[in-house]
């Protein structure tokens, strides 16, 4: 039997060569449905024209890829070991990719993904919505922290963890805070300026956003000096990272927390609870997020056409000693 060519997988899918090499060096430059088209006839062809180990199937290879904004952000690291907890109980393997923030690179990332794995997950997807919905066609996809039409979501529920934090801040006296927002592209900014803002309306807070923001403790560092010409008494950062930023930079100019305003986080990361004060913050169960967005992508590799309505997890508040009574 002569070997397959791939003018052999192009004739049969009714495309140019070049479309067919398109499809396995750049997936992104080829539509997903002639992507998939052209995968599906060169599995039943057997072509082999690059390695076997690096190019898409259409079989199962018991792997998944997980595509996260920042490693270093103890957020992302959690969700990653909690998806790759549920690989392991069920005898799945995980690649791990970074996109640094970038809808870019998160769609390079993708790209080369699915030379690999079987699905996809997002955390926290930085792509337009439409791209999402594109790479959905071409790889089983999954996403947290972000509501995609059509596309399998995890979202955790902010809204009793604002409402909660809005209710905390008016106990302790303050009438005025200040929200650290995150990255514009991000969905779940949006989300938890929402409900913030909601919540605060509801218990007589006024609120002034410092927007947009970058999720890292240097993001929360640099915004000080523009607090400290506005300054409300009270804080909430986007997460926890960019709420310890800002109090070593406050820290550095002589505010000390609580003593002099307080601040709430969100996540709950362990670095939070480790601080000095130890953090205040919205509780975020990175555990189940992960689990089910590992337990939903790989259940649709047995029924692929099931319908996975989105999947939410609640959050609280936990107090501890970054937040006090108004004092000024």
């Amino acid at each position: 039997m002569s070997k397959v060519t791939i003018r052999d997988v192009a004739k049969a899918a009714g495309v140019s060569p070049s479309t067919v090499s398109r499809a396995y060096s750049m997936p992104g430059r080829v539509s997903p449905a002639t992507t998939k088209r052209i995968f599906a006839v060169a599995e039943e062809l057997g072509y082999h024209g690059t390695p076997i180990e690096s190019r898409p199937s259409s079989g199962h290879k018991g792997l998944i890829a997980i595509i996260v904004p920042d490693m270093a952000n103890q957020f992302f690291t959690d969700i990653t070991r909690s998806v790759q907890q549920e690989c392991a109980r069920q005898g799945a393997g995980l690649l791990v990719s970074e996109s640094r923030e970038s809808a870019s690179l998160e769609r390079v990332a993708f790209d080369r993904a699915v030379y690999y794995a079987d699905g996809v997950i997002l955390a926290s997807s930085r792509m337009p919505d439409s791209m999402i919905r594109k790479c959905a066609q071409v790889k089983p996809v999954v996403v947290t922290n972000r509501i995609i039409r059509g596309v399998p979501s995890v979202v955790t529920d902010v809204s009793d963890g604002m409402r909660q934090a809005a209710e905390h801040l008016k106990d302790m006296g303050f009438d005025r805070v200040t929200y650290l927002d995150g990255p514009a592209h991000s969905w779940s900014a949006g989300i938890c300026w929402n409900e913030l803002t909601k919540a605060c309306s509801e218990v007589g807070l006024r609120i002034r956003r410092h927007w947009p923001g970058v999720p890292t403790y240097e993001g929360g560092f640099k915004v000080a000096a523009d607090y400290l010409r506005h300054p409300t008494g009270a804080v909430i950062a986007y997460n926890d990272m960019m709420a310890l930023g800002f109090i070593a930079a406050m820290r550095k100019e002589g505010y000390e927390c609580p003593r002099d305003y307080s601040v709430i986080g969100i996540d709950d990361d362990i670095v939070g609870r480790l601080a000095w004060p130890a953090l205040t913050t919205i509780h975020r169960s990175t555990r189940l997020v992960g689990t089910q967005a590992a337990k939903t992508l790989l259940k649709r590799f047995k029924a692929a056409d099931v319908d996975v309505p989105v999947q939410s997890t609640p959050t609280r508040l936990v107090i501890r000693e970054s937040t006090g009574p108004r004092t000024a």
